[in-house]
């Protein structure tokens, strides 16, 4: 009688904690066919390619992950994630193992605490005002970068931090410790933090990120301020990004608009950048449209356009690239 009472107990136990814990596997999938044209005039001319073909992530980054949360009790709980990214085309993983993400930590009334590789603060704010819902047809990754080098969209050995929301006020902070120290030189870091208010249809906000690199000399800094208002028939957004290292500035800024038609929606998008360094200035631009429709809340269909053009060394070098494609989006 003793035993069987243990056993009870036992699955009693067992019931519960299964009950406060949850592990999910989700991930998003995406394959369009489509065109996709470059061409480099002046300087280390390259002549027009054109290419067709079936193709993967052109509207959103094909990835599959894990997740889950523990409630630990008292409003605190433990999560993880690991998401690994690969090419839906061809089924070849398109870097390490969990390159997405891959971290552990707390959630309480403090906010939330994460360690290992994350997104940092700058990534998350730049991705919430982005224009066409920061799909992979904006401009803004080709075109803002024209100068400076992109700054870094996800650190290793993380610490991140986000805080609980106050009167639509937030803030986030993370920071990338390097392992690469050496004997002459300070080891890599990567310093990040964003301050935003969100209330109703209005996003706005600030976002700062320093990227320091073993043994180079100067930093790379980002500063964005940024928004967005929903004005239900229409969405607006804007972003202002000043990206400096030693002594070369980019001045970049980006606008757009989606309107939604019921289970359809249409996006415009804009960017540009103009860089500039001691007998060294570089401009850029871009505009995309996408057009997409809900076949159900997992499943999309949509149609893309993306054209950019970047000249570079004082207008010496033109390289123009455009893409067109149109596919489908899964999620699961």
């Amino acid at each position: 009688m003793k035993k069987s009472l243990i056993a009870l107990a036992v699955l009693a136990a067992s019931g519960a904690a299964m009950a406060q814990s949850s592990v999910t596997l989700y991930g998003r999938l995406d394959a369009s066919i489509g065109q996709k044209t470059t061409e480099k005039t002046g300087v280390g001319a390259v002549a027009k390619l054109r290419q067709t073909a079936v193709d993967h992530s052109n509207l959103n980054t094909t990835f599959w992950g894990l997740k889950g949360t523990e409630d630990l009790g008292g409003g605190l709980t433990a999560n993880f994630k690991m998401e690994a990214g690969f090419a839906l085309d061809t089924g070849a993983s398109t870097g390490t193992m969990f390159e997405r993400e891959a971290n552990v930590g707390l959630t309480g009334g403090f906010g939330t605490v994460t360690l290992g590789r994350q997104y940092p603060a700058y990534d998350s704010f730049y991705g919430a005002t982005n224009n066409m819902y920061n799909s992979n047809l904006a401009t803004t990754g080709d075109v803002w970068k024209t100068g400076v080098a992109p700054y870094v969209s996800r650190v290793n050995n993380g610490i991140g931090y986000v805080s609980p929301v106050f009167g639509g006020f937030s803030g986030a902070l993370t920071i990338g410790l390097g392992e690469d120290k050496t004997a002459t030189d300070s080891a890599s870091r990567n310093t990040s933090v964003y301050l935003k208010y969100a209330a109703g249809p209005l996003v706005v906000g600030i976002a700062h990120q320093v990227d320091k690199t073993v043994a180079v000399a100067d930093d790379v800094k980002n500063t964005l301020v940024a928004g967005s208002y929903d004005f239900g028939v229409a969405k607006l957004n804007a972003g202002y990004n000043l990206a400096d290292k030693g002594t070369m500035e980019d001045k970049e800024y980006q606008v757009g608009v989606s309107v939604p038609f019921g289970a359809a929606a249409v996006a415009l998008g804009y960017s540009n950048s103009s860089s500039e360094a001691p007998g060294n200035n570089n401009d850029g631009s871009g505009y995309s449209l996408v057009g997409t429709y809900n076949l159900s809340k997992r499943t999309t269909l949509y149609a893309g356009f993306e054209s950019t053009k970047v000249e570079t060394a004082n207008g010496a070098t033109t390289t123009k690239a455009s893409t067109t494609a149109a596919g489908v989006r899964h999620l699961f």
